[in-house]
């Protein structure tokens, strides 16, 4: 697989991830009033997940994007760790929000699910600029917000 497939590749699951995350936004800014919100919450956090867990694979595979911009560019490396330590740091934020809202009944805290899945998007968020940031280093290609 050459360079620009790779970078194909990233800018695919990026997009994915993106646009699970505009869902969740979505949905976590409906009125609670709605009565499919924790449904819609539910459901849009669970895209979420999926997405993330896709990206880790591909980012975190044997030979995968992380491996690949260590052999591209080995200055890295220490960034790509850190990299590593986030997305590891970023399961546990979207699983516990998961957790919190797949347990919720009608008596649940509207406010606390809203927290936990703003607290998700924050993350991912925060993720996708420094995975921006690690690929401009590696490649002098900017992503952008895919």
């Amino acid at each position: 697989m050459t360079a620009d497939d790779r970078l194909a590749e990233i800018a695919r699951y990026r997009s994915q991830l993106g646009t699970a995350m505009k869902y969740l936004e979505a949905a976590a800014a409906a009125p609670v009033g709605k009565e499919s919100w924790v449904n819609d919450l539910r459901h849009s956090l669970r895209q979420l997940e999926v997405a993330w867990n896709h990206h880790l694979v591909e980012m975190q595979n044997p030979n995968g994007v992380l491996d690949q911009i260590v052999e591209q560019a080995p200055r890295l490396q220490r960034s790509v760790g850190q990299m590593r330590d986030a997305q590891t740091k970023m399961a546990g934020t979207i699983g516990a929000a998961m957790k919190l809202i797949s347990d919720a009944d009608e008596g649940a805290d509207p406010a606390e699910l809203r927290e936990a899945a703003i607290a998700a998007l924050v993350a991912v968020t925060r993720h996708r600029q420094r995975g921006a940031d690690l690929i401009y280093d590696a490649y002098d290609i900017d992503i952008g917000g895919y």
